[in-house]
């Protein structure tokens, strides 16, 4: 499940997108055709076609993250597979003005999520690399909230604190926080140290775009 947050007043879309036995870029097309289509529809839902922001948490997080670097190739992927969208499409950006990322799944190489990186890549060893968004040159990502707990079980804050280097590298606006517990999967977490990611988050995005 991936959330649109979208205008001044937020509205929110709800994508549900491929999952296995789909892999790559099958998932990531979705959410790609799915920005396009908020986007290009944005005086229809009377929201700001500038500021349409995708929140995803986990293997989610990693959805939002890899689109964001990929949606150049994603929407070229997109029109080969439905050239009819091209008309409707082809003007339209599928890059997402902001990405917000909960406990996100980051890198397939080192420290990562094996259920992640087998359902994105099929086994094919060349995709991990490409789809280890924190390995990739930044330049132009979008501005980006991030957090983890640092003792998350399943997806390693590592993932989180190498994408905060990578886009300092980059010169990319972002804030990527680390909570001391919360571990995985607890929402807005308002029994744990990070229950005041989503005031963040928000508060991040409201001053930056």
């Amino acid at each position: 499940m991936i959330w649109f947050l979208a205008g001044s007043e937020t509205i929110c879309f709800i994508l549900s997108y491929r999952i296995q036995p789909n892999t790559y870029p099958q998932c990531q097309m979705d959410l790609a055709l799915a920005i396009m289509h908020v986007r290009a529809h944005a005086r229809q839902y009377g929201i700001d076609e500038n500021r349409i922001l995708v929140v995803g948490a986990s293997a989610g997080g990693h959805l939002c993250a890899s689109t964001a670097m990929l949606h150049e190739e994603l929407k070229t992927e997109i029109f080969c597979v439905h050239p009819e969208l091209e008309k409707l499409y082809g003007r339209i950006s599928a890059r997402p003005d902001g990405v917000g990322l909960l406990y996100p799944v980051i890198s397939f190489t080192s420290e990562y999520h094996e259920g992640s990186c087998r359902c994105n890549t099929g086994g094919n060893p060349d995709l991990q690399k490409k789809l280890s968004v924190e390995l990739h040159d930044l330049t132009g990502y979008p501005p980006t909230y991030a957090y983890a707990n640092l003792d998350d079980g399943c997806v390693p804050a590592s993932n989180t604190t190498r994408l905060d280097v990578a886009l300092t590298k980059a010169g990319v606006k972002h804030l990527c926080e680390t909570f001391p517990t919360g571990d995985h999967g607890i929402g807005l977490g308002y029994a744990t140290s990070a229950k005041a990611w989503s005031e963040h988050m928000l508060r991040f995005f409201d001053e930056t775009l």
